[in-house]
């Protein structure tokens, strides 16, 4: 049987908050710490005895066995607070996460992490800046850091798996084991199989409300920088703001239109003092990463456009033609030409009038640039004229 399985089964105790489980395993193994119950040797600061008597009646009935064969079948490993695999960032925190609960592989904590975080009603250009800046940042080296919830978080997420450049991060408010939202089960998968998915939640653990404000702070331990995308103006974007600033951790903005609801909280940490992010390369020159800065303006599009990087690997478009035959590919690749108009259009335009998915969206505009039928205009793309 695997050993996490003993902390796997301590995050399942109802009841087990954060703080109560950072008490428990602050001096002992999660092996320990579930004997130490099962004696009643724990104090008050630990649990009460109304939950300590839960506790034992809970490990009474407890299967290893089976928790551990769960783990097995996710390809899932859970961490505690003082072995050598728990997150670094977490362990060294304020406000420390005393169990992990991951899938995937966690990247280099020596590299660069940001997290681009936002409102889940956002509006179109919202997720196509969202998109944009976890793609660039992902081509320079930055872990992309967010919570996988609708709206930018998901995009932010989109951007960094299409570039195929450093894997992002997911901190998730349910079981590694629970998708939500549903609709993100796409990213999801490859978020976990290229890069890690992160949560405190047990296995099996349902989107809790309060789970969220204990993940945006997960989510703001683990960053370098904060980058907000669009907040109203009590969005609960603003929640990782604050965990952000209670660590020293700086704030970006990305200006909005005064008339767009969705940035008014955006809009308000501009007035208040946080520097604006409007495109990826404000992003890199805040990091310190010069260098990367200068070449992302001399070529503006290999950071703010999914076009030039894609061509150094294979598209999508291609992958979906190992799939299915060529003429589904033709017959894809008209689907999305009709969509796109004779002026600008956003990719968020063609994706909803092309019912496919964005990913792909992107590997067959690109087919359609190298056919000469249509052009990258900025961050939007248009027919050839």
């Amino acid at each position: 049987m695997r050993e996490d399985a003993y902390a796997a089964a301590l995050g399942g105790l109802s009841g087990a908050t954060p703080l109560r489980l950072h008490n428990l395993l602050r001096s002992r193994s999660a092996r320990e710490a579930l004997r130490a119950i099962e004696s009643a040797s724990i104090g008050t600061e630990v649990a009460p005895p109304d939950v300590l008597a839960e506790w034992q009646r809970e490990i009474s009935r407890l299967d290893l066995p089976s928790v551990s064969a769960r783990l097995d079948e996710l390809d899932a490993r859970v961490s505690t607070l003082h072995e050598p695999i728990h997150p670094p960032q977490l362990t060294n925190d304020i406000d420390p996460a005393p169990l992990l609960f991951c899938r995937g592989r966690l990247p280099d904590p020596s590299l660069v992490h940001v997290a681009v975080v936002g409102t889940r009603r956002a509006s179109a250009i919202g997720r196509e800046v969202a998109r944009e800046l976890g793609f660039g940042l992902a081509q320079a080296g930055v872990v992309v850091v967010s919570g996988l919830a609708l709206g930018i978080d998901g995009e932010a997420h989109r951007g960094a798996l299409l570039a195929a450049a450093v894997p992002p991060l997911a901190v998730v408010g349910s079981g590694v084991d629970v998708v939500y939202p549903k609709r993100h089960s796409d990213i999801w998968e490859d978020v976990a199989s290229v890069g890690a998915l992160v949560s405190e939640a047990p296995l099996g653990a349902p989107p809790e409300p309060w789970r969220f404000p204990a993940r945006n702070r997960l989510i703001a331990a683990f960053s370098d920088l904060l980058v907000v995308v669009e907040s109203r103006d009590s969005g609960g974007s603003l929640l990782t703001v604050e965990q952000a600033l209670r660590r020293d951790i700086e704030v970006m903005a990305v200006p909005g239109s005064v008339r767009n609801k969705a940035a008014g909280g955006t809009n308000q940490l501009l007035v208040d003092g946080s520097a604006p992010a409007r495109d990826v390369t404000d992003v890199l020159v805040a990091l310190g990463l010069s260098e990367i800065a200068v070449a992302a303006r001399r070529n503006e599009h290999e950071v703010n456009a999914p076009d030039s990087p894609v061509g150094t690997r294979a598209s999508p478009a291609h992958s979906a033609a190992g799939i299915g035959d060529s003429a589904a590919v033709v017959g894809r690749t008209a689907v999305v030409l009709d969509a796109i108009d004779d002026g600008p259009t956003s990719v968020d335009e063609v994706v909803d009038r092309s019912g496919l998915g964005v990913i792909e969206v992107y590997g067959l505009v690109e087919e359609l640039v190298a056919m000469g039928l249509v052009v990258h205009d900025g961050s939007r793309v248009r027919r050839q004229h």
